[in-house]
């Protein structure tokens, strides 16, 4: 019963952090491949101090070998002398482009160089007791399990090459009785050796997971933001307090209203009126996002947009008759889709605006100004399949594009105003 409910729990504790039951990989091959690179560049930063210690190590092991061997000094001085200038060696070949790729690959012969020399070499050429070799041994192991962020496979070949180290020390071989003295206590500290490294690596893993889904989450927070807000908007919102506001000396700005939309959302389904708008207005958005137009709003079945803000743009005006010729063209090509003709029709000002966020809750980013007036005016006094513009945004545009003959309207709230209908490029 014991063993049933710690399986369950291993199960379950591996489903939450999406990795296989019993290997410590992420069961997504992307998350696997994204965390070993992070690993291994924490590996990379970690080996340094790591062969610095070893170094230390090394030297005051030498330095406790005189009083503990009565022959043979010379010899493993020599072999630990090798064994730092191996630590010197690996130190500079970290920078190396195939190290970095294979650090585990390297980390597993580096520490089997190491333990090799730490047991089977040393005991060759010294009476040293088995006991001090071990403990030798048994601190290079763990240290670098803990250092140089080794993973369950590099451990288990790394332990491999300890068992095989522990078993071959002097009397290991000496019967029955001398073996079972060496097998029980190398074995237990391979055991100790691994569940150390499990844990270690599950803790990583796990700080690993929840980093990535909080950068997850922050990317999907900015996101939308950033559907919200213009980006540079949305960065000036982090830091700045208040309301965020801007003038803007010349700019133009769009409005579009759809002509019949009450019979067609008298017909439908609420689901699917707004499926339909959805789908037209996806379209408008990627005709602004093409034309780097920032969409304003929409209200209902109307669209605006402004050219030139919050990103300036020198063609503001042609910009912006561009889209409302696309739009003109994509209505046309939805058109079929409804359940009764539509029409639209679209005004365009230029001028100066005000632009910015104002509020505390629900931000928007939004125009003021007599521009924007006047663009709302020359949609609603328009007519359909039309796009009417102001007398300034003709002013810009009229070398480059074909316009109606001028006429005079009647603005409510502005009074007679000179208009334009654009009828394409020239």
């Amino acid at each position: 019963m014991g063993a049933s409910l710690i399986r369950a729990w291993v199960h379950e504790r591996h489903a939450q952090l999406h990795m296989k039951r019993w290997m410590l990989e992420f069961d997504q091959p992307a998350a696997e491949r994204d965390f070993r690179t992070y690993d291994d560049d924490n590996g990379l930063r970690a080996a340094r101090f790591a062969l610095v210690v070893g170094v230390l190590f090394t030297t005051a092991y030498g330095a406790v070998d005189a009083l503990v061997l009565t022959d043979g000094l010379l010899a493993a001085s020599l072999i630990r002398l090798a064994l730092v200038l191996v630590f010197v060696g690996s130190g500079l070949t970290l920078r190396l482009p195939v190290v970095r790729r294979h650090l585990q690959v390297g980390s597993v012969l580096l520490l089997s160089l190491l333990l090799l020399g730490l047991g089977p070499a040393l005991a060759a050429v010294g009476d040293f007791p088995t006991e001090y070799l071990r403990t030798s041994a048994t601190i290079t192991l763990l240290g670098a399990i803990g250092l140089l962020r080794l993973r369950m496979h590099a451990v288990v070949a790394t332990i491999a090459v300890f068992v095989a180290v522990g078993l071959t020390l002097p009397g290991a071989l000496g019967g029955v009785d001398a073996l079972g003295s060496h097998v029980a206590p190398t074995v237990g500290i391979a055991a100790i050796a691994w569940v150390v490294a499990y844990a270690l690596e599950r803790l990583r893993r796990t700080d690993f997971q929840r980093q990535r889904e909080v950068e997850q989450e922050r990317a999907r927070s900015e996101e939308i933001l950033h559907n919200v807000l213009p980006v540079p908007i949305a960065q000036r919102l982090r830091t700045e307090r208040g309301a965020i506001a801007d003038s803007a000396p010349s700019v133009s700005v769009l409005f579009s209203d759809i002509v019949g939309f009450t019979p067609v959302s008298e017909a439908l389904t609420p689901e699917e009126l707004v499926a339909l708008l959805d789908t037209m207005f996806r379209e408008f958005d990627a005709l602004c996002d093409r034309r780097g137009i920032e969409k304003i709003k929409t209200v209902g079945d109307a669209y605006m947009a402004v050219a030139g803000l919050p990103t300036p743009d020198d063609d503001h005006a042609a910009s912006l008759a561009e889209l409302a010729l696309d739009m003109q063209r994509t209505l046309a090509r939805l058109s079929p889709t409804w359940p009764s003709p539509i029409a639209m029709r679209i005004g365009i000002a230029s001028g100066p605006v005000v632009a910015g966020v104002i509020g505390q809750r629900k931000f928007t980013y939004d125009l003021w100004g007599d521009t924007v007036n006047t663009a709302s005016r020359m949609e609603s006094h328009g007519r359909p399949h039309r796009i009417q513009v102001s007398a300034a945004t003709h002013a810009l545009l009229e070398t480059r594009y074909a316009f109606s003959d001028p006429q005079v309207v009647d603005v409510k709230g502005k009074g007679p105003m000179t208009t334009y209908y654009l009828l394409g490029a020239t």
